[in-house]
C-alpha cells in the first residue's frame, strides 16, 4: 500500500494542473504568471488575501505613470518629507521633478516619495487610493484594496498573489515602467527652498537585477505584519513571466527557481508569419498582396493554436498611388482573452491606380492559417 501512495505522489509532479507546491515552499502564497498570456503557470494559495507592504508601489507607479508627466514640478508637503519607514530621502518645501520621484519610489522604496506623488496628483493618499482601485477594478484585480500609495500597514489594505500578478503583467505593457523598475542606480536632483540643488542617489534594492539573466524588476516589500513580499518579472526571447511571493523567508532563491519553472516549459506558437498574404487588393487588372510585415510567435505554457485569433482591421481609405512597404493596418493578435499585439500590414509592391478597388481574401493563405489551427 505505501508503494501504491509513493506511485501516486511521484506520478502527480509529472500530471499537468496538479500542483504540489513544488516551489515556493517557504510562501505563505505565490504566483507565476505567464506576463504574455495572462496563463497561470504556478499557484500557491494565490487567491488568500494578504498583505503586501511595499510591493504597493507598483500601483502605485502605474497610476502615475497614466495620471502625470515626468517633467512636472512637486512640491514636497510635511506630510511626506515626515513619512516612516524606507526613504527617497525628500526635505519639506523642495522641489523635484515626478521622474527623479518615481525612482526615489521604487528604487530606494520611498514611503516619502510615494506621499508625495499621490498628494501632487489627486490633493490627498486618500483620494489617489481610490486611483488606485479603480485601476485594480479595470486591471481585473478583483481581490485587491489599497488605502495608502506605500505600502504601511493598514486595515483594509490588502491583495492576494494572483491579483499582484495581473497588475504587474499590465504594469510591464508601459515602456516607462519598465525602464523605472530595471535601473540599477540613479541620480535625482532635489532644490531646496533656498535655491540649491542636492543630488540623491538611488540604488534598486533587487537582487535579481544583477543575479538573474533577463530580470528586469519589479518590487521589493517587508512589514512586520506583511513578511517579505517579493514581485520579480524576466525575459527571454519573447518569453516573460512575473513572479510574485506574498509572506516568503527566502524569496531570492523561490524566485529564481520559480522563474527556471516557467522559462522550461516555454513553447511557442505561430500567431502570423512575416510575408504572409493578409488580402489581396485589386483594382482593375492590377493587384498586390497586403502583407504582414513582421511575424510573431507567442511564447505560451497550456494554450494550442486554436487558442490564437486575429483580428484584421484594414485602413477605412486606401489611398493611390500605393507603395511598397507602406502601412494600410493592423491585425491585433490573442491568445484566448489576452491581447498580445499588433503586427502592421503593409503592401508587398508598389500599386499604381485611378479608379476604386476591392479587397479580397487570400485563400491559401487562410487555409494554411486554419490548418496550422487544427493541426497540433
Amino acid at each position: 500500500m505505501k508503494s501504491f501512495f509513493l506511485f501516486i505522489l511521484i506520478v502527480s509532479l509529472f500530471i499537468p494542473g496538479i500542483n504540489a507546491y513544488a516551489y515556493a515552499e517557504s510562501a505563505g502564497a505565490a504566483c507565476l504568471m505567464n506576463a504574455v498570456t495572462g496563463e497561470v503557470v504556478f499557484e500557491k494559495n494565490s487567491d488568500k488575501i494578504m498583505t503586501m507592504a511595499s510591493t504597493t508601489k507598483i500601483m502605485t507607479l502605474i497610476v502615475a505613470l497614466e495620471n502625470s508627466k515626468m517633467n512636472e514640478k512637486v512640491k514636497i508637503s510635511h506630510n511626506a518629507a515626515s513619512q516612516e519607514g524606507s526613504s527617497a530621502y525628500i526635505e519639506e518645501n523642495s522641489v523635484m521633478t515626478m521622474k527623479d520621484l518615481l525612482y526615489g519610489l521604487m528604487l530606494n522604496s520611498g514611503n516619502d516619495a510615494a506621499v508625495a506623488v499621490a498628494e501632487h496628483i489627486s490633493g490627498s493618499t486618500e483620494e489617489f487610493a481610490k486611483k488606485m482601485n479603480e485601476t485594480a477594478k479595470k486591471i481585473g484585480a478583483e481581490n485587491t484594496s489599497f488605502k495608502n500609495p506605500n505600502g504601511l500597514d493598514e486595515e483594509g489594505h490588502y491583495t492576494t498573489a494572483k491579483d499582484l500578478a495581473k497588475i504587474t503583467c499590465y504594469a510591464l505593457k508601459n515602456k516607462k515602467f519598465i525602464e523605472i523598475v530595471s535601473t540599477k542606480s540613479y541620480k535625482a536632483s532635489l532644490t531646496r527652498q533656498s535655491g540649491d540643488v542636492y543630488k540623491i542617489d538611488y540604488e534598486n534594492h533587487n537582487r535579481l537585477l544583477r543575479e538573474y539573466d533577463g530580470c528586469i524588476g519589479v518590487k521589493t516589500g517587508y512589514t512586520e505584519k506583511s513578511g517579505r513580499c517579493l514581485v520579480s518579472a524576466a525575459q527571454r526571447d519573447g518569453a516573460k513571466y512575473v513572479a510574485v511571493t506574498l509572506n516568503c523567508s527566502n524569496d531570492w532563491a523561490e524566485h529564481k527557481e520559480m522563474l527556471d519553472y516557467g522559462f522550461s516549459r516555454t513553447r511557442y506558437i505561430t500567431a502570423v508569419k512575416a510575408g504572409e498574404c493578409i488580402k489581396h487588393l485589386v483594382s482593375g487588372s492590377n493587384e498586390t498582396e497586403l502583407i504582414a510585415k513582421e511575424g510573431m510567435s507567442i511564447p505560451v505554457e497550456g494554450y494550442d493554436k486554436r487558442d490564437v485569433t486575429l483580428d484584421i482591421k484594414l485602413a477605412d481609405e486606401i489611398s493611390a498611388p500605393l507603395n511598397a512597404g507602406e502601412k494600410v493596418g493592423e491585425i491585433g493578435v490573442y491568445c484566448g482573452d489576452e491581447f498580445v499585439g499588433n503586427v502592421d500590414i503593409a503592401a508587398k509592391n508598389d500599386l499604381y491606380f485611378d479608379q476604386g478597388y476591392k479587397i479580397k481574401p487570400c485563400f491559401f493563405s487562410a487555409l494554411a492559417r486554419l490548418i496550422r489551427n487544427v493541426i497540433k
